[in-house]
């Protein structure tokens, strides 16, 4: 996907709740720690967590430097000498130098849309979840209440506002600014092994990528698999209503395979 205009914030801020949220979903490879310098745009409930703890592992071996275990505080918040990120390590200048750097690598995962939003009920609308208050606080309701999966699908397909409200359910589009980036390359969740290797190889010149598995060293998974299977035709043509950019987003990354 190229595009013949410039990246800048201006045009991408549309897509975020402010320059802080941008700013965060940006991760930059300082120079020294990749044979190509790169960026990743993360995206929440794509494995953003495996991605980051194989670029981390990646960045320590090309410089030598070592990391010991890859924890959850360590993939959210990496090395500043490694990735920059968030406010403390970029700003928007930085972001969009590196976006319009044709010898940058921009790339970004994206993650079979009805799998990631049954993810983020499954990860997010347990008790005492910052993220479950914060959608009960949206749209009145207890805290402590119980909220169903097609409760909670009903609500963010009538509901712009509740779709929007945090980036674990938010549409994909909008976290990776996919019309407006020129990304080199788009992966996907479903052929993870696959398509990270791809982006290791580039990245660092590597023959024989390693994958961090974070299911398997931070035990990062949750039961969204079995409540797939749970869904009712309403709760399909509410994901349908609610995921219609996304759908189509997945369809046109999967068909540029």
């Amino acid at each position: 996907m190229r595009w013949d205009r410039d990246v800048n914030f201006q045009t991408l801020k549309k897509n975020y709740h402010s320059k802080r949220h941008f700013l965060q979903n940006l991760h930059l490879a300082n120079p020294g720690v990749s044979a190509r310098p790169f960026v990743y745009m993360k995206n929440h409930k794509a494995a953003c967590s495996t991605i980051i703890a194989t670029l981390l592992r990646q960045t320590t071996a090309h410089d030598g430097a070592a990391i010991g275990e890859l924890d959850a505080a360590t993939i959210h918040s990496p090395p500043k000498r490694l990735l920059a990120t968030g406010e403390r390590g970029l700003n928007v200048d930085q972001a969009e130098q590196a976006l319009n750097n044709k010898a940058t690598f921009k790339f970004t995962f994206v993650r079979d849309p009805v799998s990631r939003t049954v993810s983020a009920f499954a990860d997010k609308m347990g008790a005492g979840s910052v993220n479950k208050r914060r959608l009960m606080q949206y749209v009145g309701r207890p805290e402590e209440d119980t909220i169903t999966l097609s409760e909670f699908l009903d609500i963010i397909a009538q509901d712009a506002g509740a779709l929007d409200l945090d980036r674990h359910w938010r549409p994909q589009s909008k976290e990776i600014s996919y019309d407006q980036i020129a990304y080199d390359f788009i992966g996907r969740v479903e052929n993870l092994t696959a398509d990270l290797g791809h982006v290791v190889q580039t990245c660092f010149s590597i023959e024989k990528p390693m994958i961090e598995d974070t299911r398997k060293t931070i035990r990062h998974t949750s039961d969204s698999r079995k409540l797939k299977q749970t869904l009712t035709r309403e709760d399909k043509r509410n994901l349908e209503t609610a995921l219609e950019a996304d759908l189509a987003m997945y369809d046109r990354v999967s068909m540029a395979v």
